[in-house]
Order: C-alpha cells, then structure tokens, then sequence
C-alpha cells in the first residue's frame, strides 16, 4: 500500500473521532440574535477572554390618572410599592435578572466526559415596567394632584438611582468571578445537558445575590422616602385632601 493510501486509509478512520470532537454552539434564547446592549469580557486568570454583553433597560415611566383613591389602594396591598402612609399616588415596578449564552464544548478522547464552557454569555438586567398612579379624585392641575405627582416621581427617581448602581456592581460580580468556565478553563461534565445546567446554576450563584441586594437597597431607600414626616410636610402644601 502506498504511503498515499496509507493516509487516506488513516484520515478515513480518524474522520468519525474528530467528529465527536466539535459540537455547534447552543442557543438558549433568540435575543443572541439582536446586536444590542453592553459589551464587555470576562478574564480568566490566564488573562484569556470570552465576551459578555449586558441587556439593561429603565423604560420612561407610564402615568395613570384613572384609577381611584380606593383603587390604587387596594393595587398598593396586592403587591405593588406598598406605601405605608397613605397617599394618593402609587408606582409600580416590575424588574428581573437572567442570563443567556451558548454552551460550547468537545467529548474527550476515549472517555464519557465532555470539556465545555460558555460562550456569548447576555447578562439581563432591565425594568419590565414602571407605572405611576395618581388618583383622579382630582383635576391635573389641582395641587393634590401635583403634590402626588412629585411625591411619587420622587420614587421613580428612586428607582433610577439605584438600578444604575447596581448595574456597575452586577458588571464587577461578573468581572471578579473566577467559577464561570470560559475555553481556557472548561468544565468537565459526564452528559452534556447536566453540564448546562450546572454552568446556568454557576451564573446564577453570581447574579441572584446580587439582584437581592439590590431589592433589599430599593425597599431600604423606598422606604425612607415614606415616613410620617413627608407625608405630613405633603400634606400641609395642599388644602383639600
């Protein structure tokens, strides 16, 4: 046999082992297709890198002005921004944390065991919603109304403030990990879909502590905004509560 058919005979043997070596990129969610957001990478500590994008959002607030006193009451106790003092206004707000990414990876040589590790990791971080409700127990440009108004923009303001923190923060908890697997330090796994679910449990041990901070931050500063001195300093700007 020559040494031409040698090597074919050889690459045609080896062809199937190479095949298992690569696996396509999966996708976990169809926001990778959109060219949005945040870009910055993760360092490992061989100084390699592997991207991250950051999804935030903080939309402009929507104004109601058509629900009552007793409305928007019974809206703050089924689990918006509970007020403790009564006023005339409430703001809602509904905000979330996840990630998304493909999980690249190759079977080892002769073993059940797999090397994988994230690529084009998403971090999402963004306000679904912000609603503001004041009462229409009184004309726009009435001063009850406007007080309630200012009153309540007051906690979208709030709301902005702290979101921008903790979007540093949350950039600085990925940056600072050294658990996620990145292709310099893969993870090696047994079965291919128990390991995603691991790489998702790693991303979330970095990001959930971080968004109950900044819940716990956003109820602490919310909540020093509605005491009974501002409500009563509101209350004495207008005459007809």
């Amino acid at each position: 046999m020559s040494n031409k058919h040698f090597t074919i005979l050889i690459a045609l043997i080896l062809l199937p082992f190479f095949g298992w070596m690569v696996y396509d990129s999966h996708v976990t969610n169809e926001l990778f297709q959109a060219d949005k957001g945040n870009r910055d990478v993760l360092l490992d500590s061989t100084g390699a890198m592997a991207q991250v994008q950051y999804l935030f959002q903080f939309p402009d607030p929507i104004l109601s002005h058509g629900l009552s006193t007793a409305q928007i009451g019974a809206l703050s106790q089924s689990g918006g921004e509970n007020e403790h003092y009564h006023v005339y206004g409430l703001t809602q707000a509904g905000y979330k944390i996840g990630t998304l990414y493909n999980v690249n990876g190759s079977k080892k040589w002769f073993k059940d065991e797999y090397s994988i590790w994230v690529e084009n990791l998403k971090v999402e971080f963004k306000y679904d919603t912000l609603t503001v409700y004041v009462t229409n127990a009184y004309p726009e440009d009435s001063c009850e109304y406007k007080e309630t108004l200012v009153h309540e923009n007051q906690h979208v303001a709030i709301h902005k403030d702290i979101y921008t923190q903790y979007q540093k923060i949350l950039e600085k908890a990925l940056a600072d990990s050294r658990t996620i697997p990145l292709p310099s330090h893969p993870m090696v796994v047994k079965n291919w879909d128990e390991g995603k679910d691991q790489i998702g449990t790693i991303l979330s041990a970095v990001t959930d502590p971080v968004f109950d901070q900044f819940k716990n931050a956003m109820a602490t500063e919310q909540g020093k905004l509605d005491t009974p001195e501002n409500y009563a300093g509101l209350r004495q700007r207008c005459q007809h509560w």
